[in-house]
């Protein structure tokens, strides 16, 4: 069984799609109006991937996000740094890798995708680490976020640059006018 609901949050809804293994997806949908169509088409993006296979059964459930929903609450006030949810990544291996590596980013910090690579031991993938940030599935839950350019430009978010920003600066981080970032001072 696959649940989906439209959670609102403080900045655009989220569709939050679930299977049995934990949370799948998280999609910002500013246009919330065909959030059960885009739910649909994840399950058959995910799971459905050929004409043999059986159909998977998927079903509106808002009660079965409810610890997501209180987790991304108390994540937008600032109360928690973290979420301690089941998840279930879908991807190419190295996708996995790099989103693997981003859940280490600590709340509050940066990296760059040069950064990334060179953990992932692949110092020249940068490119290839920033294509799959671009592919995460759950943004804010793994935190595609906190990655930025080497020159310190916010660069992609499937979410917008505007999204991202908010997220960042919700974390302690200040934005000058040429959307560079400068970490916290602290005096």
């Amino acid at each position: 069984m696959v649940h989906y609901a439209l959670l609102r949050t403080a900045l655009d809804p989220l569709l939050a799609v679930a299977g049995n293994e934990g949370l799948v997806w998280l999609e910002f949908l500013p246009d919330s109006c065909a959030y059960h169509t885009k739910a649909h088409a994840v399950v058959r993006t995910l799971w459905n991937s050929g004409p043999d296979d059986e159909p998977i059964a998927i079903r509106e459930s808002t009660d079965h996000f409810d610890p997501l929903r209180d987790q991304l609450a108390t994540y937008f006030t600032g109360q928690t740094e973290s979420f301690d949810l089941e998840i279930d990544l879908h991807g190419t291996d190295f996708q996995k890798e790099v989103w693997n590596e981003l859940l280490k980013i600590p709340y509050g910090k940066l990296r760059t995708y040069g950064e990334i690579a060179v953990a992932l031991t692949k110092p020249k993938a940068s490119r290839a680490v920033g294509q799959a940030a671009g592919h995460n599935p759950l943004p804010i839950i793994v935190p595609c976020h906190r990655v930025i350019g080497k020159t310190g430009a916010l660069v992609g978010f499937a979410g917008g640059i505007t999204t991202k920003a908010r997220l960042l600066r919700l974390e302690g981080h200040t934005l000058d006018s040429s959307s560079h970032l400068e970490e916290p001072r602290l005096f």
